[in-house]
């Protein structure tokens, strides 16, 4: 049985009908905010964790959670995690042998439409299901004014800056909100206080580093670079904002095979850029072909396994590294290969 994120979100007592229930897909926000509930509304039970590495490991420990009741309390929910058709069997052996007693809740990313879990839960009307799809603008201005409705000074204009610093997603805009919560006690909220306590200086100044350089600004790069701290805790946070920007960049050069026109390409774009940022996006556009953006992606990508893999190489250095050599191939200087 299909579930409606927003709908669960609204009443998460629907969740009360099924023993055993699937969040999937790509908004780790949204999911994560599911579990902190759903632990919330049953932490009188006996909690278990589980991932896909423990199921593997050994085909016998879920069914024998299942089997095992709880000698703390009455309930039991058993949480698994990162799960995928490789546990299949196991997970559907369960549905067969259910007790009334435990709940599972399964946590998995992407399922495509051939996946065997998904196609099980969704055709099985005792089984729940429910897709995590990306916010757009308006599921995500609604998450923080929910989230702050006890706060004064929330405008339309705070919940932007929250969005846009959050990069639009819901992962650290829970984040970011957890910071509000804990910094303004007195629960009013001030423009100014906020910027800083979110550090929206240094993203800022970053998002024109990053603009410049997709457009193949030398000299704007090379002084702007000069004038950002690139501190270690901030790092994937640039990179991610790059990555974002390029694959924004791919999805409009996309749409536009069909379109022929750029700027009815990105008003295509879901969820839609934020009014400001249109006229720099399509600049960029017309600066950049498909394959070019492709092979800036990989790019990209060398640098992410780089910061992760290797601990004796500065964070920072790769970061401006990626940045000039972005630069240099948007002014047709760079050699991706």
């Amino acid at each position: 049985m299909i579930l409606k994120s927003y709908i669960v979100e609204q009443k998460l007592i629907t969740l009360d009908n099924y023993n055993i229930i699937v969040f999937y897909g790509e908004n780790e926000g949204l999911k994560d905010d599911f579990k902190k509930r759903i632990k919330n509304l049953n932490k009188e039970d006996e909690i278990v964790n589980l991932f896909q590495d423990d199921l593997l490991k050994n085909t016998n420990l879920l069914t024998n959670e299942v089997s095992n009741l709880s000698l703390f309390s009455d309930q039991k929910v058993i949480f698994l995690n990162e799960i995928t058709d490789k546990s299949f069997n196991q997970i559907e052996n369960c549905t067969l042998h259910k007790n009334n007693k435990t709940k599972i809740i399964i946590f998995s990313n992407n399922l495509d439409k051939k996946s065997k879990l998904r196609n099980y839960f969704e055709k099985e009307n005792n089984l729940a299901i429910i897709p995590c799809y990306a916010d757009n603008e308006r599921s995500l201005h609604n998450y923080i004014t929910s989230n702050l409705k006890d706060y004064n000074g929330v405008t339309g204009e705070i919940v932007n800056i929250i969005m846009l610093n959050a990069d639009f997603n819901r992962k650290t805009v829970s984040a970011e909100i957890e910071k509000i919560k804990t910094f303004f006690l007195d629960k009013k909220i001030v423009k100014e206080t906020l910027k800083e306590l979110l550090n929206i200086k240094s993203s800022n100044k970053f998002e024109s580093i990053r603009d410049a350089s997709l457009l193949g600004k030398k000299k704007e790069v090379n002084d702007l670079i000069g004038e950002l701290q690139f501190l270690r805790e901030d790092n994937f946070f640039y990179l991610n904002q790059i990555n974002r920007r390029l694959t924004k960049l791919i999805e409009i050069k996309t749409i536009d095979q069909k379109t022929n026109n750029l700027e009815v390409s990105i008003e295509r774009l879901k969820p839609k850029l934020f009014w400001k940022d249109k006229p720099i996006v399509l600049e960029q556009t017309k600066k950049w072909t498909l394959k070019n953006l492709q092979a800036a992606v990989n790019i990209t990508f060398k640098t992410e396994l780089n910061m992760k893999k290797n601990s004796y190489l500065r964070d920072d250095l790769l970061i401006k590294n990626l940045i000039i050599n972005l630069c240099q191939f948007a002014s047709k200087d760079f050699n991706a290969s």
